[in-house]
């Protein structure tokens, strides 16, 4: 009995190490990025974050990416068919061009993950990053879609960031 009481602690001791482990590695990720703070707060979106290992906060990541670009272009195509006037209806449909290429980089990167392409994984976040960075530059910073291209890029940066620590 007594055996079967100390293997629970151990078991207790060692899955919280684990947990710390994890979150100190999501943590030492986005202090990494340009904006740690919104970098943690866009990771803690998924609870799984905190829990998991370096490869499944990758594909975690990469989904919420890819989530928040599909709503972002859903969003920004609601602008470009609801604006009167053509030169702001045209930086409209440019940022919606700039998430489908944003869009089509995220869909390509579980794949890189998954066969371990790390530098591929990375090149991926880089167009996707790009690809919002484009659509802030379209509005000269000033972009309606600012929050969605703040939080997609961290986003992209995080990935691309675990690529090369997975990389190594």
């Amino acid at each position: 009995m007594a055996t079967f009481f100390s293997l629970c602690i151990i078991f207790l001791i060692s899955g919280n190490l684990f947990l710390q482990t994890n979150a100190a590695a999501m943590d030492d990720i986005c202090r990494q990025t340009k904006n740690p703070s919104l970098c943690v707060a866009a990771m803690n979106t998924d609870p799984r974050s905190r829990t998991a290992a370096l490869p499944q906060l990758a594909q975690i990541t990469i989904d919420t990416a890819e989530y928040t670009a599909g709503q972002t272009k859903i969003r920004i195509h609601g602008f470009v068919m609801s604006e009167k006037n053509p030169r702001i209806r045209n930086l409209y449909s440019q940022c919606e061009d700039f998430y489908v290429d944003a869009l089509a980089a995220l869909n390509i990167a579980p794949e890189d993950l998954k066969k371990r392409r790390y530098v591929d994984l990375n090149m991926q976040m880089g167009l996707a990053r790009r690809a919002v960075d484009r659509c802030e530059a379209a509005f000269q910073r000033k972009s309606p879609f600012r929050k969605e291209n703040e939080f997609l890029g961290i986003l992209a940066d995080a990935v691309a960031i675990m690529a090369t620590t997975l990389s190594r």
